[in-house]
């Protein structure tokens, strides 16, 4: 497993969005390891439950007896789902922008419009245009942006996710929600709306987009992105500051 640590504390486990890797938050490591051990690692295939399923076993191996964890889109979903299956691993979930567009009234016509991006010459570019994940950015921002994703069956499997809310209550873990204050109005800022009505969590705005921990000038700032998280974890956890 590609697995990268920086900094000593408390454990913090990052679980990156779809096409991320172990690199997706180098922008926030240095401002978030100057108070934490930062863990992050590319995730292998599968769903949410799978994927939540490897998050635990690595908590395992790490001897992690309680974890913060922050996951961003796709890893959003996952931390929710380590939340329900695995409440003895973590102690706090950040889940920014999970894509559960089922809970959205129009879940149907969202869920058809990624399930016929599968496989299209130009499904990058259809799919940035359909999240509007970036915020208002110039089309030829979009347009680099979405020359480099590929949207592959798997987008099936997280835009159809649906958190387990009876099993996050019963487990105890404190959740919350996240979205980036530049993306207001998005499937996926509606989606961490609809997850917090359903498990009766708090929201929180995060500057930026729907990457906010990674550089853009004029829409993102990192620094700011990572303040914000320092200042939610230690709003909900004994540490230190």
């Amino acid at each position: 497993m590609d697995t990268k640590t920086r900094g000593d504390g408390p454990l913090l486990l990052l679980l990156h969005g779809g096409g991320g890797s172990a690199d997706s938050f180098d922008a926030v490591l240095d401002i978030l390891a100057e108070h934490y051990t930062v863990v992050t690692y590319t995730q292998r295939d599968g769903g949410p439950a799978e994927r939540a399923d490897e998050a635990a076993q690595l908590l395992d191996d790490l001897g992690a007896t309680k974890a913060a964890v922050f996951g961003s889109s796709a890893g959003a979903a996952v931390a929710l789902d380590l939340a329900a299956r695995h409440p003895r691993r973590v102690n706090l979930v950040i889940a920014h922008e999970p894509p559960a567009m089922v809970l959205l009234p129009d879940a149907e016509e969202l869920t058809q419009a990624f399930h016929d991006l599968v496989g299209q010459p130009d499904a990058g570019l259809r799919f940035i245009r359909l999240t509007r994940m970036l915020g208002p950015v110039d089309e030829s921002v979009e347009q680099a942006v979405g020359s480099k994703l590929t949207v592959g069956a798997e987008v099936n499997d997280f835009v159809r996710f649906q958190p387990d809310a009876d099993a996050i209550k019963a487990g105890g873990v404190t959740v919350v929600l996240a979205a980036g204050k530049a993306v207001a109005g998005t499937p996926a800022f509606r989606s961490a709306e609809a997850v917090a009505d359903a498990i009766d969590a708090s929201m929180v705005i995060f500057p930026g987009n729907h990457f906010g921990y990674a550089p853009m000038p004029g829409i993102n700032d990192p620094a700011a992105f990572g303040r914000t998280m320092l200042d939610l974890l230690r709003s909900r956890t004994q540490l230190p500051r």
